[in-house]
């Protein structure tokens, strides 16, 4: 009977040897950055790092480069107000020379025109005073410009022009050769500026001294 127990004995302690060993299976090895040889590449843990940036820098947006407006935006055209500024500053300069002792009288004119173009505008002449026209256009722009006045009462007599040569700085009665009306009375009369040759904005200024 001590041998049947014996036996027992030894066929328990070999049964809790093999469940002890099932309960704990080996222990498994991790290589940290390893590619497993029965894995493709990017299945085996491996963390791939981003592309680098451009050495040059990070790319600016659109918005600054003007790529998103098809490249740099043009310069902004003159608008009427500067090119008259400008064309006033021009006359200033020649009344000094063609209209001396002079003041400006009346509105000036000005008109954008195209080649052919007609400026009319009506002025009044006083007697006892002496009178010159000058008008002028941006350089490049109006390169022939001729100015005519009518007298009245049907404007359809000639009573002073601009020189043949005068171009695009055209003046009516420089200097000593003002016009100074004969007539009792304060009269209108028709201005008329043509852009003979080119086009552009155009200004016209009526000038006078005492007779």
């Amino acid at each position: 009977m001590n041998r049947t127990i014996v036996i027992s004995s030894s066929v328990l302690l070999a049964a809790a040897i093999v469940a002890a060993c099932k309960s704990n299976p080996p222990p498994v090895n991790v290589s940290v950055g390893a590619q497993d040889a029965g894995a493709p590449p990017d299945e085996a843990g491996v963390i791939t790092a981003p592309p680098a940036e451009d050495a040059g820098g990070p790319v600016a947006p659109p918005f600054f480069t003007g790529e998103d407006a098809g490249g740099a935006a043009p310069a902004p055209a003159l608008t009427e107000q500067a090119m008259d500024v400008a064309i006033d500053a021009l006359l200033a300069t020649a009344s000094a020379k063609s209209a001396p002792k002079m003041s400006e009288t009346g509105q000036p004119g000005r008109q954008t025109m195209k080649e052919g173009d007609h400026l009319v505008m009506m002025v009044t002449l006083e007697p006892n005073k002496c009178y010159t026209i000058i008008g002028t256009s941006l350089p490049g722009t109006v390169t022939q410009l001729d100015i005519k006045l009518y007298g009245p009462p049907f404007y359809n007599v000639e009573a002073g022009q601009s020189g043949a040569n005068d171009k695009a700085l055209p003046v009516l009665a420089p200097g000593a050769k003002a016009l100074c009306p004969i007539s009792p009375i304060a009269l209108p009369y028709k201005l008329d500026a043509v852009a003979t040759k080119g086009a552009g904005r155009v200004g016209v200024k009526v000038y006078s001294r005492a007779k």
